[in-house]
């Protein structure tokens, strides 16, 4: 009997072991992607050596030998700095990327090891009291070895730092400078903002909901220029024909904005998820008023083609599922 052998096309290990690497061969080095990482972030060579605590020959002669490694330009040197070129802002990228992934391989290597795990998220308020914190609690019933790290800010702070690697995933919304295409996005709900004000405020002496005309005459503390909560209550006093309200305070601190509303007679926008733990202490309570006020919807975000650890996976399936079925406590 004949046998017949099959050609089969390579596996997909084999391709990556013999189809690539062609560049190592040659002198790249990890060294090299930590540098390209480092200048397009900073645009100077001086500061690229500054954040990798060498020195700036240095740096300079790692840049030579990519340029020699690769046959091309990776920047272009100006008095202001550097501006990297097509192949540099390339190579920039995907080194960013590799270094993302043996950093995650070492993570995921160590939680093997010792157990429980380790997460990182970034949120904006409203999902980090109504969704990040419950799915924490679930999943550290199941193991509770698991470390949560948890960021609260704007989403523009935050999806920079997800693909700076700080960040597994957020919740938050992608930026309207950025391209979406970076990103793998799940929508999750709207933000549902309520004013609130300290108890015992002069607007809540009526029975009737108060209109954003007597709102407008009074002092706000609102987040800073910029911010979608800001532009959402300027936008809702706009589309009335109303002034702008006035706010002789901006921040977006809680603690600050609390202070605030405790002695003085100022009205503040919060997150529905955030007003219903505060106003529970008595210090400040909710304002109604002939209007409903919502943000665009925060979605769940992670970089494109990074995989979750199994940890983060973990944790954003718990938050997939409290959105799919709020009713229900997993782990419970």
């Amino acid at each position: 009997m004949t046998e017949t052998r099959n050609s089969h096309p390579l596996s997909s290990a084999k391709s990556l072991l013999f189809r690539s690497g062609n560049l190592f061969q040659r002198g790249l080095k990890l060294s090299h992607l930590r540098m390209i990482v480092a200048m397009e972030e900073t645009g100077q060579i001086s500061l690229a050596a500054d954040m990798l605590k060498t020195s700036q020959p240095a740096a300079s002669r790692l840049l030579s030998e990519m340029e020699t490694i690769l046959e091309v330009r990776l920047c272009v040197r100006s008095p202001r700095g550097i501006e990297m070129t097509n192949a540099g802002r390339a190579l920039a990228r995907r080194a960013r990327s590799m270094l993302i992934e043996i950093r995650e391989a070492e993570r995921e290597i160590e939680d093997i090891k010792h157990g429980g795990g380790t997460v990182f998220i970034g949120a904006v308020t409203a999902a980090a009291v109504d969704l990040v914190v419950p799915a924490i609690r679930s999943v550290q019933s199941l193991n509770s070895l698991l470390e949560a790290h948890v960021a609260v800010g704007p989403s523009h702070l935050l999806i920079k730092d997800l693909l700076a690697g700080d960040h597994d995933f957020v919740i938050g919304r992608v930026p309207e400078d950025m391209n979406p295409r970076q990103f793998n996005i799940r929508e999750i709900r709207s933000e549902r903002i309520r004013l609130m004000v300290r108890t015992g405020h002069p607007l809540l002496d009526g029975t009737k909901p108060v209109t954003l005309s007597r709102l407008a005459k009074f002092e706000w503390i609102l987040p800073p220029p910029g911010n979608l909560m800001r532009r959402t209550i300027e936008d809702a006093f706009i589309s009335r024909h109303l002034p702008l309200p006035h706010s002789s305070l901006n921040s977006a601190s809680l603690l600050v904005t609390l202070a605030t509303l405790a002695d003085t007679n100022s009205i503040a926008p919060m997150a529905e998820e955030v007003t219903s733990l505060l106003a529970s202490g008595g210090l400040i309570t909710e304002l109604p008023f002939d209007g409903g006020i919502e943000i665009k919807p925060y979605s769940l975000i992670t970089a494109r083609g990074h995989r979750l650890s199994p940890s983060a996976q973990l944790v954003s399936d718990h938050i997939l599922a409290r959105i799919e079925r709020p009713s229900v406590q997993l782990g419970e």
